[in-house]
Parts: structure tokens; sequence; C-alpha cells
């Protein structure tokens, strides 16, 4: 319970929502109250006073990260603000707005032909979590079907002829088709969740981090853990994806898994890092990540390890 004291002292109040929510398994009344106080103070309360006039956020829909419209939402999002926040869904529909790159998704750049995966998935998260209207999506979901490669996953680079999946991509579009799936909507759905499974595997397959040859490391900064998410893959944000997908245990994480109780801190924390780029104000990492872990290993039914004694 020293953990769980640290976390809830002086909390954010979104923090305190999900901590309730995800480790104490609070009561619906009480939760709908935290919630509520989510977009009225706190970090929240902050990313909505900086939204512009005209609907966006920085420079438009992608400039500057992290302050722009499109990594703005999905904060909002991952914070839990209110799904049916008027202003937020007039932010959603902005994004909507612009028009498809040659392959048929959203394109936020004039200076390049062809969509982005990862922003699409990104973007289909949001906009399903902010309830846009559902034919607004249908071209995202017709792109992010059409554009899975041969091995189950996807790869923001195959519009330049990548032959394999990207763990950064395929965990952005398997966030998306989680949130769309949540919702009302009822296009290609089941397609959607279909695409699931050969997608999952593709990241089992990789351990979750390892080369499927040699068995090393892909990259370090998969051990790195960043709050907010942005658009990198790490470790944890995939754990953390498995907890909110329900995606039962299997033998190939376990070494994610240990990876990331050993992580812990001597004081029985998880350290936040911060990918780098301009922020409006820096969140409570270290306090998100171990919310994040806890959840984790709890959904797991691993007991948090010991925090190191004290002298």
């Amino acid at each position: 319970m020293e953990r769980i004291a640290w976390l809830m002292e002086y909390p954010d109040p979104s923090l305190a929502y999900h901590v309730e929510r995800d480790l104490l398994d609070s009561p619906e009344a009480r939760l709908r109250t935290l919630r509520e106080r989510i977009g009225r103070s706190g970090h929240c309360r902050l990313l909505l006073d900086n939204r512009n006039t005209n609907g966006h956020w920085g420079n438009g829909a992608y400039n500057p990260k992290w302050t722009c419209t499109h990594y703005v939402l999905f904060e909002l999002m991952q914070l839990g603000m209110e799904p049916s926040d008027e202003g937020c869904r007039e932010s959603i529909g902005l994004l909507l707005d612009y028009e498809r790159g040659e392959n048929g998704g959203i394109n936020y750049a004039r200076t390049v032909k062809y969509a982005d995966v990862c922003v699409n998935g990104m973007l289909l998260a949001a906009a399903s979590y902010f309830q846009a209207d559902g034919e607004r999506l249908e071209p995202i979901v017709d792109f992010l079907l059409r554009a899975r490669m041969g091995d189950g996953g996807w790869n923001c680079e195959y519009v330049h002829g990548a032959s394999k999946s990207s763990l950064h991509t395929t965990i952005a579009v398997l966030e998306g088709i989680e949130r769309y799936a949540e919702g009302s909507y009822a296009y290609r759905r089941d397609e959607l969740i279909q695409a699931k499974r050969p997608a999952i595997e593709f990241i089992l397959a990789h351990r979750l981090y390892k080369t499927r040859t040699t068995g090393e490391t892909i990259r370090d900064e998969f051990l790195k853990y960043t709050f907010p998410i942005r658009w990198r893959y790490d470790v944890l944000r995939c754990l953390d994806y498995f907890w909110y997908a329900r995606v039962p245990y299997d033998e190939r994480m376990e070494d994610a898994i240990r990876i990331l109780e050993g992580s812990m801190t001597k004081k029985g924390r998880w350290r936040g890092y911060h990918q780098a780029g301009k922020e409006y104000e820096a969140i409570e990492r270290d306090k998100w990540n171990t919310l994040r872990a806890l959840r984790v290993l709890r959904y797991f039914n691993r007991e948090p390890p010991e925090p190191a004694a004290t002298a």
C-alpha cells in the first residue's frame, strides 16, 4: 500500500481516477465523481486551456510535436478526458477534415503524397474515443485494412518497399482498433477485430522486444518507458495494451514481464521517460509509469517486487 499512498499523494485528477479504477476497484459512483474532475483542473485543464480559438493546438494538426492537435488529443485520450467533451470532438473533426493521401488515409502533410499508417492508427484511436461520426472513420478503416503486411502487422514504410512489419506501427494500429471496436461502430468492425490476432502474433513472435533470428534486443529504447505515449514503441506500452485489450497470457510475454519487474527502482517505482520534444508542461511520468506497471502486473497475476529495504 506504500506505493498506492505515494501515487495518491496530491494526485492529478486524471491519475487519481486511473489509480482508483485500475488498482483499487472503486465503485462506479466514486469513479464518475473522479472523472468529472479530470477536465476541470490539473494537467488536462492545462492542455484544454492551450487550445486555440480556431480549435487547434500549436500550429495545427501536426506541428510542433508534442503540442499539436493530433498529439494533444491523443494525450487527452490517455488521461481519460471525458469523451463527450464538445471542444475535443470539434478538434477531432478538424483532423478528419484533412485530405486523404494517394494511398487513402488521412494525410496532414502537404509535401508528402502518402498517408502515414502510425498517424492513422493513432487518429482512429482518438477519433473513436471522442465519438466521431462513424462515416468519417470509414476511410481510415479501409486504409488500415488495406495497408496490412504479410506477416500480420503494419509498417509506415510499406510505401517505400518495407517487407516486414514494425513494432512501432503495429502497436499504434492495434490501439486504434481497440478503441474503434469498443465503440458503437459497425463498419468493417469484424474485419478489424480479426486483424488483431495476426498482429498480436507478430509481436509475440518477437517476444515483444527481440529479433526473431538472434534473440537480441531490437532497440535499447524499447526498454525505456515513455509517457505520455507518442509514436514510439516500448515494452510497457505493449504490455499495457495487452492489459487494456485483455490479451491472455502467452509464454512469449514472459521475458518482457520479467524485464518490467526488473526495471523497478529501489523505491518500488518505475521511472518515466520523455520522448524528446517541446511540451506544454511535464506530467508526473514516474507516477504514471508506476500505475501502468502495477496494473499490468496485477492483470498477469504477478506480485510486484518489494521495494529495497532502507537503512
